[in-house]
């Protein structure tokens, strides 16, 4: 029987590593290809062959790497999200208060949208960009991180689900993002973000304003 040599590991390793840094930049190819063209000439007519034509490969590579035109967005909008996640890394250990650094993220999150308004703009007009977030674009973790951190700190109720907060900032983001591109860029998506956060954060009702809770419903006439 063949002895491995312990080089043997080693260099499969390396095979291995090569396959998926070509298998990465080809999908980012594709990605970049394919943003460009529904940026220039809309997503509906954009077609498979379009992109893999710009991406300079075939129309089955294109398919293996994104099975459905959607997924091209799915995967742009979670590009996005990962560039909030990576900033929440430096966040951490930052001594601005969680709403400061919620501020932050929602920021950088604008500033993506105004560079890119000519592709938002076509993905939401064309609804893809809805379905997008309905499809698998989950709350960015930074925004969890954020309220989590705030809670340890005592900034943030403890009584609350982290997660639920953090989902209401981003329901909050998705929302006034669709507001913002049907109006055609009108009003500075920033101050909008930062608008909702803060009434989130300091509530809207007054004083010791007792709030119904979920069992509670309409009373009969």
């Amino acid at each position: 029987m063949r002895s491995t040599t312990p080089q043997e590991p080693a260099a499969r390793q390396n095979r291995q590593d090569r396959r998926g840094q070509r298998r990465n930049a080809t999908r980012d190819r594709l990605l970049t290809a394919a943003l460009d063209l529904f940026a220039t000439q809309g997503y509906a007519t954009t077609t498979y062959d379009h992109i893999a034509e710009r991406a300079d490969v075939g129309r089955q590579t294109a398919f293996n790497h994104f099975r459905r035109k959607e997924d091209f967005v799915t995967a742009w909008v979670q590009q996005r999200h990962d560039l909030v996640d990576r900033q929440d890394e430096t966040d951490a250990s930052d001594s601005r208060s969680a709403v400061e650094v919620l501020a932050g993220e929602l920021r950088v999150l604008a500033e993506l949208n105004e560079r890119d308004y000519a592709l938002a703009k076509e993905l939401h007009d064309s609804g893809v960009l809805h379905s997008a977030f309905a499809l698998g674009a989950a709350t960015p973790r930074a925004l969890l991180a954020a309220v989590t951190r705030g809670q340890q700190r005592g900034e943030i109720r403890p009584d609350l689900d982290p997660g639920t907060v953090a989902d209401m900032i981003f329901d909050g983001y998705v929302t006034a993002l669709s507001r913002w591109l049907r109006t055609d860029g009108g009003h500075p998506l920033a101050e909008s973000l930062l608008t909702r956060l803060t009434v989130l954060a300091t509530g809207f009702a007054p004083g010791d304003t007792t709030l119904p809770t979920a069992a509670t419903g309409p009373r009969n006439p």
